[in-house]
C-alpha cells in the first residue's frame, strides 16, 4: 500500500492537454523508455498534485484548454507542442515531431524558470537548436550512460544466443502454404485437427479447444502439416484472422530462439506498428513497437537500450517477420536517414552524409553509429 505514494514522491507528475489515447501513450512509452529522467503522466481520474503540464497546440480543443489552464494555474509550468510554434508567442513551445533527445532538455530548461519569468517566450525549435552550454554535470552524465550499457553488455553474451531457421521445420511449411495459397490442416501429434488454414480467405478455422491449442504451441515442432484434400470433419470452433495466427505461431516456435533470417548486429526496423489489440499479447511488445518503428536498431543496441529480456525481443521479432512487417538487411538500412549513417565500404559510402546535430543525446548518438554494432 506504501508503495505507490513513493514512486509519486520521487517522480514529476505531467499532465496532458488536448491528446487523444494515442498520444498520450507515445509520450507514457517515452517516460519509462527514458531512465534518467522521474516522469509521469497522470493518469484519468487521478487528483496527483501536478508539476508540469503538456499541450498539443494543433489539436481543435488544444488551444483553448492550454490557455485556460496557464490562465487558472499560472504557477505550473507548460511545454506546448506544435508544428508551427512560432504562432504561439504566449507559450513556450517545443516543435513537432518530438524527440526524445530534445523532449527532456526542454522540460528540465522549462523548469528551471523561475515563477516570476515573462509569459512570452521564444519557441524552443529544434530544427535549429542552439550550441549547448557547458556544464559541471556532462561528464558525469556521459559516464553514468556509458557505465549503464558496459553493465548491460556483462549481463548478457550475444555468443551464447540460441538460434533456430524458420525456413526449415514447421514453420516453413506453414509460410510456404500462405505463400503458395494452399489450404493446409496442422494436426497434433495424435492426428487431431486444430487448424485449418485457409490463405485464400485470410482465415485460420480453430477446431481444439484453448487448452489444446495452448498445449500444441508449447512445442510446435511435434505438430503435423498436410494439404486440406476435402472438408473438415465438424464446424470450427472459431475463426482468427490469418495475420493474427501467424503472429502467434511465429512466436511460439521461435521460443525465445533468434531467428537465422535477422541480423543481430545490424538494423531492423518495424514497417508499421503491428496492431497489439488484435495480436496475441507478447512480453515488451508495446515497448519494442514504439522503437523499432521510429528508428533502425540492431537487436543488440536494442536489447542495451529498452534493458528488455533477450527471448521476449527474440520472439518478438520472429512474430513480426511471421506476419511481414519486420525490415532487414538492406530493406532496414535504406530507411536510415543520411544524418544516422557511418562511411562504409559499399556505395551508400559516396552519398553526402550530413554532420550529426551537436544537441544529440545518447540514442541519437548510439543510432548514428549502429551500422558498426
Amino acid at each position: 500500500m506504501n508503495e505507490k505514494p513513493n514512486a509519486v514522491a520521487t517522480s514529476l507528475v505531467v499532465q496532458s492537454i488536448g491528446m487523444d489515447a494515442r498520444k498520450e501513450a507515445v509520450f507514457r512509452m517515452a517516460f519509462k523508455m527514458n531512465r534518467r529522467h522521474a516522469y509521469r503522466l497522470l493518469e484519468d481520474g487521478e487528483k496527483e498534485k501536478v508539476d508540469l503540464a503538456i499541450a498539443d497546440l494543433d489539436s481543435p480543443e488544444g488551444l483553448a484548454q492550454a490557455r485556460t489552464f496557464a490562465r487558472e494555474q499560472p504557477h505550473i509550468p507548460l511545454l506546448g507542442t506544435s508544428t508551427t510554434p512560432e504562432q504561439y508567442p504566449e507559450f513556450r513551445v517545443l516543435r513537432k515531431p518530438i524527440r526524445m533527445e530534445t523532449l527532456f532538455p526542454a522540460l528540465a530548461q522549462l523548469l528551471q524558470q523561475p515563477a516570476n519569468a515573462p509569459a512570452s517566450l521564444p519557441p524552443m525549435d529544434t530544427a535549429s537548436p542552439p550550441p549547448p552550454k557547458p556544464e559541471a554535470s556532462q561528464p558525469s552524465t556521459k559516464a553514468a550512460d556509458a557505465d549503464l550499457l558496459v553493465s548491460l553488455s556483462r549481463r548478457w553474451n550475444p555468443e551464447q544466443v540460441e538460434y533456430f531457421d524458420p525456413d526449415q521445420g514447421i514453420l516453413a511449411l506453414v509460410q510456404r502454404a500462405v505463400r503458395d495459397q494452399i489450404t493446409t490442416q496442422i494436426l497434433n501429434p495424435e492426428g487431431k485437427l486444430l487448424w485449418r488454414i485457409l490463405p485464400g480467405d485470410g482465415l485460420v478455422e480453430s477446431y481444439g479447444s484453448s487448452t489444446e491449442e495452448n498445449k500444441a504451441l508449447t512445442d510446435p515442432e511435434r505438430l503435423q502439416v498436410r494439404v486440406d484434400s476435402s472438408q473438415a470433419n465438424g464446424q470450427p470452433k472459431h475463426q482468427q484472422g490469418l495475420q493474427e495466427f501467424l503472429w502467434s505461431f511465429s512466436a511460439a516456435v521461435a521460443r525465445g530462439r533468434m531467428s537465422r533470417r535477422i541480423p543481430l548486429h545490424h538494423p531492423v526496423k518495424l514497417q508499421r506498428w503491428p496492431n497489439l489489440t488484435r495480436l496475441r499479447p507478447l512480453p515488451e511488445a508495446l515497448r519494442l513497437s514504439a522503437f523499432l518503428a521510429r528508428s533502425p536498431a540492431s537487436p543488440l543496441l536494442t536489447i542495451r537500450m529498452l534493458q528488455v529480456e533477450p527471448a521476449d525481443l527474440f520472439n518478438f521479432l520472429a512474430a513480426s517477420d511471421g506476419i511481414g512487417i519486420l525490415q532487414y538487411g538492406p530493406a532496414a538500412t535504406s530507411t536510415i536517414p543520411s544524418n544516422q549513417t557511418t562511411p562504409a565500404t559499399s556505395e551508400a559510402s559516396t552519398r553526402t552524409v550530413e554532420p550529426p546535430s551537436p544537441k544529440r543525446g545518447l540514442l541519437g548518438r548510439l543510432l548514428a553509429k549502429i551500422a558498426g554494432l
